[in-house]
Order: C-alpha cells, then structure tokens, then sequence
C-alpha cells in the first residue's frame, strides 16, 4: 500500500446553514422551555416525560458538525460521536467533481437512497462524487470538494500501482 504524502491528506469541518443551527437552538429552548412548565403543572407523569424527552432528542442537533477526513487508508465521514462511515481507500474506483444539495439526497446529513447511493451534504454547493466497487457511490458536499476529489484520486491512484 502507498501511503499519502503529507500534503496529501485532507480533513475539513462541514456545517449547515446558519438558519438551520439557528432553529435547532430555537426548538431546543423552546422544547426546555414546556418541559419545565410541564413539569410545573400538574398532570401525569407521562406527560412530563414526553415533552422533556422531546427537548433532549432536539439537544444533539444544536450545533452539529460534520467531518471530512481522507488519510492513508481511509475516507471517513462523521457527525459527532453518533456516526461514523469509512470506506476504505482500496474501495474507491474514482472521484470527480459536481454539485450537489442537502434536499437532493432528502436532507441534511448522511443519507442513503438505497441502490448503494448515498450523501453526505451539509449544504448546496461544490460536491465530490466518490464511487466505489460494486456499484456504490456517495457524494460528499465541502467547500473545497476540487481539493478532496484530488486527494482521492491521488491516494486511489497510489492504491492501484
């Protein structure tokens, strides 16, 4: 195996839109918000429980990042502690440039539309489409997707000699 020079490794941070960060923060206050006056009033447990569980599952959320990172064996794609994807440089058959957005895929995030195509987009704009053996391919938004799709294609070009 070939290992990357060390101007050939990559790693960015990817965000969503301010606005989107900006109503996550907005649901999650005001989901603390009911879960206190939930809790101030009487009325079943359940119901307490509910709208407390409903401002945690929204906390997570509330400023998420996502993680681009290409190193000598590996493409991998995070999002905090909760996921993680890696898909081996061996795998990878090519890269090239394109451009994407987050509702072309369903959303923000990593998301799979099955048939082994997936994306993992945090806002529209300049894309990487990697594909991958047997069939597979995922397309990674990043400011800088000219960068990643030559580190790609480098590192998988050092894979095949």
């Amino acid at each position: 195996m070939t290992l990357l020079g060390v101007g050939m490794r990559y790693e960015t941070t990817v965000a969503p839109p301010r606005w989107l960060d900006r109503l996550m923060f907005v649901l999650f206050v005001a989901g603390l918000v009911g879960a206190v006056f939930a809790w101030l009033q009487e009325g079943p447990v359940w119901a307490k429980l509910l709208a407390t569980a409903a401002a945690l599952v929204v906390l997570p959320l509330v400023g998420v990042r996502g993680r681009i990172t290409v190193d000598d064996h590996a493409l991998t794609l995070a999002v905090g502690p909760w996921f993680r994807k890696r898909l081996p440089l061996a795998e990878i058959t090519s890269a090239e440039l394109t451009r994407a957005a987050p509702m072309d895929f369903g959303g923000f995030g990593y998301r799979s539309l099955g048939g082994g195509e997936a994306g993992f987009l945090f806002a529209a704009g300049p894309a990487a489409k990697v594909r991958a053996t047997e069939g597979r391919s995922v397309v990674i938004g990043a400011p800088d997707a000219d960068r990643l799709v030559e580190v790609l294609n480098e590192a998988t070009a050092g894979e095949a000699a």
